[in-house]
């Protein structure tokens, strides 16, 4: 063993033993699973997070994570947590398969929103006014909220400018954008993100939805020209939360500690998603593409073609004796004003 390699794994020794000896102080060691690594912005906001509630109570929690889906998957991710799969999760119950019906289908009714903080305000207003948000999640207790930054149109050939612009594209898209996308003459095609740039590459799509962060994270500023700020908002939701009987061994004080920081948790990982749109931006500009603004009566037009979907999804709702169409018209009135 050489010099180097002998002090390397001293260093590494050490740093587990200082690990396992703050974990072994800590009065309350909990587990936490997320999707995402330490390099995310989500990532990295958990990884504050974790160290400011150490902090906060004076090192009687240690939180220990699990990056990259180790434990839980976003898609199942509340009902692993309910499980006792981990303590603490990153759940995002939009994309739970099925349940979470209001947490899963009301981010819907954001259409035509540009500003992911208002979006946030909004969402935040209903989750005080309506329980049923909270009794979805059958007890888990939230730490944390995410919005997502608005996305738009990329495109290999051509801005969009006008409705006319999307005749005949292919375009990859989320479910919930393929019926404004064929309301305006464009074929939506669902595929994962992955699979997406090679299909940019060799004209099998002639554009995609998706923020400024993916001109960077995922290269389409390789495989595309154009990036036409046509808004499709995403919505807001629980992001973090501690299971029942996690929450229920936690004395008071420490409750409190978690509770006081979902606003710090929920905001900074906005921020650090907006340096890393910003950064996304700057790349695509380093690389060439083209931006353009949409005039708002494009938007607007545009927008309106998500209504029949929203009506039938708050109607839905209704039938499940949840007040979607109460939830929808509040979500449209605040985006009138």
């Amino acid at each position: 063993m050489t010099i180097k390699t002998l002090a390397l794994s001293l260093l590494a020794a050490g740093g587990l033993s200082l690990a396992t000896a703050a974990a072994q102080a800590a009065e309350f060691n909990l587990t936490y699973s997320t999707t995402y690594s330490p390099t995310h912005p989500y990532g990295q906001a958990d990884e504050q997070w974790i160290a400011r509630i150490h902090e906060q109570t004076d090192g009687r929690v240690n939180i220990t994570p699990f990056w990259g889906g180790a434990l839980i998957n976003s898609r199942e991710g509340i009902d692993e947590l309910n499980a006792g799969v981990a303590d603490i999760a990153y759940i995002a119950p939009i994309y739970a398969s099925s349940g979470y019906d209001l947490n899963r289908l009301t981010p819907q009714f954001f259409y035509g929103y540009e500003d992911a903080l208002e979006v946030l305000q909004v969402y935040m207003q209903l989750w005080d006014e309506y329980p049923q948000f909270a009794e979805e999640l059958e007890g888990a207790q939230v730490l944390g909220y995410n919005v997502g930054t608005p996305m738009h149109l990329m495109l290999r050939n051509r801005p969009f400018n006008q409705i006319s612009d999307l005749q005949g594209l292919r375009i990859r898209s989320a479910v919930d954008f393929i019926g404004a996308l064929t309301a305006a003459g464009a074929e939506g095609v669902t595929m994962p993100m992955t699979d997406t740039y090679p299909s940019l590459q060799r004209g099998v799509l002639d554009g995609v939805i998706a923020p400024y962060e993916a001109l960077r994270s995922l290269s389409f500023a390789e495989v595309i020209n154009y990036y036409s700020e046509l808004p499709h908002s995403r919505g807001a939701y629980p992001s973090r939360a501690m299971n029942a009987q996690a929450w229920a061994r936690l004395p008071e004080d420490i409750q409190q500690v978690f509770l006081d920081n979902v606003q710090w948790l929920t905001e900074t990982t906005y921020l650090l998603s907006q340096e890393s749109e910003e950064a996304g931006r700057a790349y695509g500009e380093a690389q060439g593409v083209q931006f353009n603004t949409v005039d708002e009566d494009v938007i607007a037009e545009y927008s309106s073609a998500f209504e029949p979907a929203a009506r039938q999804t708050a109607e839905r709702l209704d039938a499940a004796g949840l007040p979607g169409t109460e939830i929808l018209e509040k979500v449209r009135a605040e985006h009138a004003n």
